[in-house]
Formats: C-alpha cells, sequence, structure tokens
C-alpha cells in the first residue's frame, strides 16, 4: 500500500521533513491572514454603521499588530476618516452606543494618530478645509470572547505583535 502512494525513489522520511517544513509556513500564513481578517472585521464594522447628519465618509483602513504599549500580543484597530460639521462630542455619542473603546478625533494630517508609528495613513485626506475631518478609531477588546485563549494565543504568533 505505502508503494503505491510514495512514487519510486521518495522515502517516507523525505515526506515527513517537507510537512516538518511546510507546515510552520502555511501555520503561520493562516495566522497572518486570520488576524488581518479581525482587523477587517472593525473596519467593515465602522464603513457600514449609519453614518450621523452632515457627515460623509472619506477613508477607511485597518491594522493588525503590536499597536500600543510594551510586550507582546496583537491588537486590532478599525478606522474611518469623515468630513463632518458635527463636532467631536456629538460623533462620539453617535458612535459609542455601537462601539467600544472609540476615540474620535480632529484629523489635522494623512497620519492616523497611534501611539507607537504613525506610518499609518488615510489615503485619501486632502489638505483643503482640515478643520472637518475627524478620525474615528475603534479598537476590539473582544479577541478573547470569541476565539478562546488558546487560539488568541496561537494569534500572538505573528511577527507584527512583538
Amino acid at each position: 500500500m505505502i508503494k503505491k502512494v510514495f512514487k519510486k525513489g521518495t522515502s517516507f522520511i523525505s515526506v515527513i521533513m517537507l510537512i516538518v517544513i511546510l507546515l510552520p509556513i502555511v501555520l503561520y500564513v493562516a495566522i497572518f491572514i486570520t488576524n488581518n481578517c479581525i482587523a477587517d472585521g472593525i473596519e467593515k464594522n465602522l464603513v457600514k454603521y449609519k453614518l450621523p447628519s452632515d457627515t460623509v465618509l472619506v477613508d477607511s483602513v485597518s491594522v493588525a499588530g503590536k499597536l500600543t504599549g510594551s510586550g507582546n500580543g496583537m491588537q486590532y484597530m478599525g478606522a474611518i476618516l469623515v468630513k463632518s460639521e458635527l463636532s467631536e462630542e456629538e460623533l462620539h455619542e453617535h458612535y459609542s452606543d455601537e462601539f467600544n473603546y472609540i476615540e474620535i478625533s480632529r484629523q489635522n494630517a494623512e497620519n492616523i494618530r497611534n501611539p507607537s508609528s504613525d506610518c499609518y495613513i488615510f489615503g485619501y485626506f486632502s489638505d483643503m478645509d482640515v478643520n472637518s475631518y475627524y478620525s474615528i478609531t475603534c479598537w476590539d477588546s473582544k479577541v478573547y470572547e470569541k476565539f478562546g485563549g488558546f487560539i488568541v494565543k496561537l494569534l500572538d504568533f505573528d511577527l507584527r505583535g512583538h
């Protein structure tokens, strides 16, 4: 039976070696994609949430990685850029009913405010009329509740979380 599965010259040991080499690569790619999907989900939830009156969606972005603090662990953020005549307080009131860990701030530049890095940007930011741009940033805090401890520890193997 084994001789039928393997071609002539292929040994069982070489197949095991191939699996041992490929399994970590496939696992890492799956973890990377899963972490991106979690962050993308936050962004999509922000985008599909009803905009308040006098507000226009300009851009959106999602980020997975070590975004704040020290130590190891993945963090997930979704952010939208809106142009609005409303105040920060009015926007916060609108979004805080639906989202936990939401931050609303006036956006004066294309860089997304992030304590550990400013390399995340909104691609459609314009220097025209900067006083009406706001970033609405949401952090995911319920990853443990969604996936459980073992899966979350597995997702932390993403190098972006270190």
